[in-house]
């Protein structure tokens, strides 16, 4: 198995975003300005209910295989 396999795929975007999130934050301290959303109001929300209907989604996509600690494909 490779990193990048379709396996991975959360954890790399997961990994992407903190990259992201560590640059801004290295560049708020570094610079000394405050970065500002300045988007529509709506875009939290949305991220919230997508959160939490792909949690929901994920929680039933694979029942019965959501622990697989004692695969022999490694």
């Amino acid at each position: 198995m490779t990193v990048f396999s379709r396996e991975y795929a959360i954890g790399m975007i997961l990994l992407a975003l903190c990259a992201v999130s560590a640059g801004a934050l290295v560049y708020e301290i570094v610079s000394g300005n405050r970065l500002r959303f300045t988007g529509p109001p709506w875009f939290g929300a949305a991220l919230t209910i997508l959160f939490i209907v792909g949690a929901i989604y994920g929680f039933f996509r694979r029942t019965g295989q959501r622990w697989p600690w004692d695969r022999s494909d490694d």
